[in-house]
């Protein structure tokens, strides 16, 4: 009985706020026992409140797929569905906060235009961190920690973990054991075997992945440091030898649409201002867009795009790599920035527009990367249906009491240059020409950036680089090349670019691959690619 949940949790010493008994009790009876499993797993406050599971919606998600997932088609496993739904439709943040508008009191916020008549997006994750706190080594060690108890939250899950423990608990005498830990060292021994060392919150232990586990060792190719894996293998308190390594990776069970013929386009690094930028081709597209050009079957097919992401590097910047200045027609970037916003002034007024920043553009470049301020930026803001948002974000088309619509994560992939050079896997499959290595690899991590140097970023309490919903699809740009790839259930893009090749690509051997645009059809998933050069 419900009853006894709220009874137990009373005696345990917890207050529960009046306003969840409605939720309370329409939890299923057999459903009552997981869902008090998932609410200690994330160690409530002596008040269980409705803003606590408002601020926990997204791990409240994760929990209760995770569990899903491990029933076989039942009616426990049906009463799981329907409750996540509930606690969904309850308690999720669908207006962002007031952190998100701008400071101008005249501009329209992200949260004014999410009540628009339309009002089919929702902002699931928008991560803001104050620019003017001073990081102490206490913020690393916040940021990381979290990082560690999340996933090892979602690693547990896994049945395949005999006699898991923590590091500091491991004896002296040879034992089968798993550990759940991050990545402090990787190396390799002199006969070429792979030498780990894994640390959690007791202590830090020796793993050695031999190479004749084939199977095992080919895992290694994708470990980066400070990911968090789980070790299954036998070993004492000195060391483990590795028998399999499990990762925390992102799976989508089952992919989700809308019931609407819509499409959303997703284009950027536009690089306004620099010489190669290739305007013409940029207002060819807009004009495609507004049914200005094209077939009558190309028109009508561009009446059904609704929304345009564009993923970060609107202008070109000034001074963001050496000689910069020599590949500039517009040298100012307040000037970049106006000549930006005129272009997209263009795009008919019903598709809706989500802008994230990129680091080219005038916000900080560590990570979350801000909202743009300023009063160069003041006429975006005042663009009703223009959405910034800051870099990383999450959000859903179409989510409603009946439907859990589609999750996109967008993310502009400043650090998809440290692990293209970096990892031998994906160096040598060029993986800068091919994005969709590098998304296979973070899905993998559950994690955006999970290596300390693979970006800049400023420590929180809170990793804002994980990937805590699970996304529909996974957008991304950066590398100025298209591609398309469905992996783990999950339509990963990379967009391409509006720029030509520059003199500093050129050295760095890199092919950019201009005005590709993915078109996304989010009732039917089918994606074309549409060719504007």
């Amino acid at each position: 009985m419900v009853l006894n949940l709220i009874q137990t949790l009373i005696k345990e010493g917890f207050l529960i706020d009046s306003s969840l008994k409605d939720f309370l009790l329409k939890i299923p009876e057999d459903c009552l026992d997981t869902f008090k499993e998932i609410l200690f797993s994330l160690n409530p406050p002596q008040l269980i409140s409705r803003t606590f599971f408002q601020e926990n919606s997204e791990k409240f998600s994760t929990l209760f797929t995770n569990k899903i997932i491990n029933f076989p088609d039942s009616e426990k496993k049906r009463n799981l569905e329907a409750l996540k739904e509930l606690f969904l439709s309850s308690f999720i943040k669908k207006e962002v906060s007031p952190s998100l508008k701008t400071p101008k009191k005249k501009e329209k916020s992200v949260k004014e235009k999410t009540n628009s008549p339309r009002n089919k997006l929702t902002i699931l994750s928008a991560p803001c961190i104050d620019n003017e706190k001073e990081i102490e080594v206490a913020d690393f060690v916040a940021y990381f920690r979290d990082r560690l108890k999340y996933l090892k939250t979602i690693l547990e899950n896994n049945t395949e973990l005999e006699n898991l423990t923590t590091i500091n608990k491991i004896s002296s005498q040879r034992q089968n054991i798993s550990i759940i830990g991050m990545i402090y060292s990787i190396n390799h021994t002199k006969n070429k075997n792979i030498l780990l060392e894994i640390e959690d919150l007791t202590g830090r232990i020796s793993v050695l992945i031999h190479q004749s586990k084939e199977e095992l060792f080919n895992k290694t190719k994708y470990l980066v440091l400070d990911e968090v894996i789980a070790v299954r293998g036998s070993g004492n308190s000195e060391i483990i030898f590795a028998n399999d390594v499990f990762f925390p990776e992102v799976i989508k069970q089952k992919k989700s649409f809308i019931a609407e013929e819509e499409i959303a386009l997703f284009t950027g690094d536009l690089h306004v201002g620099s010489n190669n930028f290739l305007e013409e081709n940029f207002t060819k597209f807009v004009k495609w867009i507004n049914g200005e050009i094209g077939s009558e079957k190309q028109r009508e097919f561009a009446k059904s795009v609704k929304y345009l992401f564009i993923l970060g590097d609107l202008i070109s910047g000034i001074g963001v790599y050496p000689g910069q200045e020599e590949n500039l027609v517009i040298k100012d970037i307040k000037n970049q920035f106006i000549k930006f916003i005129e272009l997209i002034s263009d795009v008919r007024k019903d598709v809706d527009i989500i802008i994230i920043p990129g680091n080219h553009d005038p916000v900080r470049i560590a990570e979350p990367q801000p909202q743009f301020e300023g009063d160069y930026s003041k006429k975006l803001y005042l663009m009703e249906n223009v959405y910034v948002l800051p870099n990383p974000s999450v959000v859903n088309i179409g989510i409603s009491p009946e439907t859990q619509g589609v999750n996109i994560l967008l993310y502009h992939g400043y650090s998809f240059d440290y692990y293209h050079l970096n990892i031998d896997y994906l160096r040598l499959n060029r993986a800068n020409e091919r994005p969709e290595f590098i998304h296979r690899l973070l899905l993998q991590k559950r994690h955006l950036a999970p290596s300390h140097s693979s970006t800049l970023y400023i420590p929180n309490e809170k990793d804002n680089h994980l990937i805590r919903i699970i996304p529909d699809i996974f957008a991304t740009g950066h590398l100025h090349t298209s591609s398309v790839a469905n992996i783990n259930n999950i339509l990963c893009i990379s967009a391409s670019c509006w720029e030509s090749r520059t003199d500093f690509q050129e050295k760095v051997g890199h092919m950019p691959d201009p005005c590709k645009v993915p078109a996304v059809n989010l009732k039917t998933g089918k994606v074309k690619i549409l060719d504007f050069s």
